[in-house]
């Protein structure tokens, strides 16, 4: 029973090391799902405790176990609720967080207590990844300190990223637009292999491509005492290993050209450097590395990179800096510098593994509307979501890991040990270098094969080939029959945990979907199309509480029908499970606008504050305020905050279009800018509704002063409008306009004298 458990065990173990990249690089639901579960069995059929079993077994030490358990402690703290007068003193950023309903008259005091997150979904989401990702490692080297099942295991995963790495060059020629042959892509992006980010495709080539150049050494033929080139020829091919050093040899070739042609800078440079490592562990262990060998490597990939082409390699790196100032101009050095900040707000608890999205956007400094779901950089990312002891912790297992498998390096003297260990160091290695440029610890294939190369490096290390007593050099731990039935249980809790809310997360979904459907349905009354639509999202919101889509949602339909204290409740209830959304925020600040204006139009511009649409948030909150008539205050704090960021302007345009607002409050909105009067001119030409505005053009050079740029148009739009209005007869006109023409004639000497 314990053989056929354990055998059960290593096929799903292999089964999932299969299944991660080829699900697409594990990124989506049902693939992310259906990994947890597969190392969840794997784990419990290994620790299932039989009949057969000894009551007294016991397991290999697992190195760097201690931090990566108390990492784990230390994300499941940020779920538990703790008392609001504790949050305020430990974290008083995360209460800061939650102000917004702490505010609240009737609700207030529900939330008395708070998590030490800010999206209490995305951070038990990652407690779920995070605890396969370490049932995963413990698995490997429990499993691995068999050489059988060592070496099986290692010319399985190495043949797989040969396959993928050709497949994915053929891709890349022959259907670039589209996700391994299987999908089409949209709005023209281009996959590589199996991951849409060509990045991720990178950074797990970075990872095998030193365990795939392993194997071309240790399968190295042996010629003899051969002296003639001919005899040498025929000793290499009547070796019967020949054949697995030219596919392990062209499989380098075919994984390190790959990585050149995504034209991933992270990629090409992360991948030099695990090959550099690699290169420095086998020149100390061997006094000849085969330069021979090494170069026809390096030779096949030149002709396969020049086939393709070197210039779009170039161009991307020449892209890094600026071609006028010669200063780097990526956008990384401005996301790195904003989470920074968030670290230091954030330095003792985080804001909650998995919440950079969530939290980012109140920090940013790019002048975009794109989302930045990650730091690009595992590193910040992980000090920015944890605090300073998460990143003590991570640090603390990777060093242990590591450490070990140096030391095994450097203390072995069998090949089939040595050889895998510096590749799994070397792809280890160079995968903590790119995590400092790009966020491949987040994809779910590639975090998984960083786990299981560091249990690789501990197995490898430590297995034997020949042996007496015992299979590997790790030490056993003493037999525990409790910790047997403990490790057991918390494996099959975890197992539980994940089906039961991954599951109850799937059906919730489901519910919300057929809630959309239901709302474009003709054969339903209105009144029975809401209260269809409400039966399937209170459905959806008991199967899935965390989630706070289907509370809000569902807050519009109480709304609507005109049940203002449950939407205020469910509004709540959605901005306590995501206290950073933007919508939510919004969205609680128009329900509660019937009892307390002053708190909805707080809500309205909180919500903008931390939004990651900009100009979205911003359209939300003007047309509340015009809307809702708030009076002056209101209308200067939206004119203070579009002299603060111009980007606004055009949405504010649009909102004082949409709502006909008169001239006295357009005169209080708009920032006493010529160049903004004159915006708002030429937008509501182009509606053709400037016969209504009038009085925005006659006044617009009332403001040039305040312009720190002065542009000869600003002054010949004003000259022709009253040319073309025929309004040069009043006196007031026509001085305007003569003012207007001296200031083009001194623009234009001004300009003359400059460049003549």
């Amino acid at each position: 029973m314990q053989v056929r458990s354990e055998v059960i065990s290593f096929f799903l173990f292999l089964a999932t090391l299969f299944f991660a990249p080829l699900a697409f690089g594990t990124t989506e639901n049902w693939s992310i799902i259906t990994v947890e579960l597969l190392v969840a069995l794997a784990g419990i059929f290994y620790f299932l405790p039989s009949a057969g079993k000894k009551a007294s077994s016991s397991y290999y030490r697992v190195p760097g176990i201690l931090p990566l358990l108390l990492l784990l402690a230390w994300m499941l703290l940020q779920l538990i609720p703790l008392p609001l007068s504790l949050v305020r003193i430990v974290a008083p950023n995360i209460c800061q967080a939650y102000q917004p309903i702490l505010t609240l008259p009737t609700l207030g005091n529900l939330y008395a207590w708070l998590p030490l997150t800010v999206n209490y979904k995305e951070t038990l989401l990652e407690v779920l990844r995070l605890s396969s990702y370490a049932l995963f490692y413990v698995l490997t080297i429990q499993l691995l300190t068999s050489s059988r099942k060592l070496r099986l295991t290692i010319t399985l995963v190495t043949g797989l990223a040969i396959c993928i790495a050709f497949f994915a060059i053929l891709q890349r020629i022959t259907a670039p637009d589209t996700l391994f042959w299987f999908r089409k892509l949209s709005d023209g992006k281009q996959a590589f292999g199996p991951w849409v980010y060509k990045n991720h495709y990178a950074g797990f080539m970075v990872m095998l491509c030193p365990l795939v150049l392993s194997q071309f050494f240790l399968y190295r033929p042996v010629y003899g005492r051969a002296d003639t080139l001919r005899g040498k020829i025929v000793a290499f091919f009547s070796e019967s290993k020949t054949a697995l050093y030219l596919g392990w040899g062209f499989g380098s070739i075919v994984i390190f050209a790959s990585v050149f042609l995504t034209q991933s800078r992270g990629g090409i440079l992360s991948i030099i450097c695990s090959l550099l490592f690699f290169l420095f562990f086998i020149s100390r262990q061997q006094e000849k590395i085969g330069k021979a060998q090494l170069f026809i490597l390096f030779a096949g990939f030149l002709i396969l990179v020049g086939w393709y082409s070197w210039e779009p390699i170039s161009d991307r790196f020449l892209a890094i800096f600026d071609s006028e100032t010669g200063r780097v101009k990526d956008d990384r050095l401005l996301i790195w510098q904003d989470t920074f900040q968030i670290i230091k707000d954030f330095f003792l608890t985080g804001s909650g593994f998995g919440t950079f999205v969530d939290i980012f956007p109140s920090y940013k400094t790019l002048p975009d509307d794109l989302l930045y779901d990650h730091a690009h950089n595992d590193f910040l990312e992980l000090l920015s979501n944890g605090g300073v002891p998460a990143g003590l912790l991570g640090g603390w297992f990777i060093a242990s890991v590591l450490h070990v498998g140096y030391k095994m390096i450097h203390l072995r003297r069998d090949s089939f040990s040595v050889f895998p260990a510096v590749g799994a160091f070397s792809g280890l290695a160079g995968l903590l270098v790119y995590s400092g440029f790009d966020f491949n610890l987040h994809n779910g294939a590639n975090g998984l094969y960083f786990f299981f190369l560091a249990g690789l490096l501990v197995s490898a290390g430590n297995t034997r080939r020949y042996y007496q007593d015992s299979p590997t050099l790790l030490p056993l731990l003493k037999p525990n029959y409790w910790r047997n039935i403990l490790v057991f249980t918390a494996i099959l809790a975890f197992f539980g945990a994940t089906l039961f809310y991954q599951g109850r997360k799937v059906w919730a979904e489901r519910k919300y979907r057929k809630a959309r459907q239901v709302s474009s349905l003709e054969r339903f009354t209105p009144v029975d199309r809401v209260e269809k639509m409400s039966m399937l999202l209170e459905e959806a919101r008991a199967f899935d509480p965390v989630t706070g889509l289907y509370s809000h949602t569902l807050a519009k339909l109480k709304s609507l029908q005109g049940q203002d204290k449950q939407a205020v409740r469910l509004s709540a209830e959605a901005v306590r499970q995501q206290s950073m959304s933007f919508t939510f925020l919004q969205q609680l600040g128009h329900v509660v606008a019937a009892t307390d204006l002053e708190l909805a139009r707080n809500l309205l511009k909180r919500g903008y504050e931390r939004a990651d649409q900009k100009k979205l948030a911003f359209q939300t909150w003007a047309a509340f305020e015009l809307s809702q008539r708030t009076g002056k205050e209101g209308r200067v704090r939206l004119r203070r905050e579009v002299e603060r960021d111009p980007r606004m302007l055009a949405s504010l345009y649009q909102v004082l279009i949409k709502y006909q607002v008169n001239q006295k409050y357009v005169a209080e909105i708009l920032p006493q800018k010529t160049s903004s009067w004159l915006g708002f001119w030429n937008k509501v030409k182009n509606e053709k509704r400037s016969s209504e505005f009038h009085f925005i053009i006659e006044h617009a050079l009332d403001f040039i002063d305040n312009d720190s740029k002065v542009l000869p148009q600003y002054f010949s739009e004003v000259f022709h409008y009253y040319r073309t209005q025929k309004k040069m007869k009043s006196p007031e006109m026509c001085s305007k306009s003569l003012c207007a023409t001296y200031r083009i004639m001194f623009l234009f000497i001004s300009f003359s004298v400059r460049y003549i």
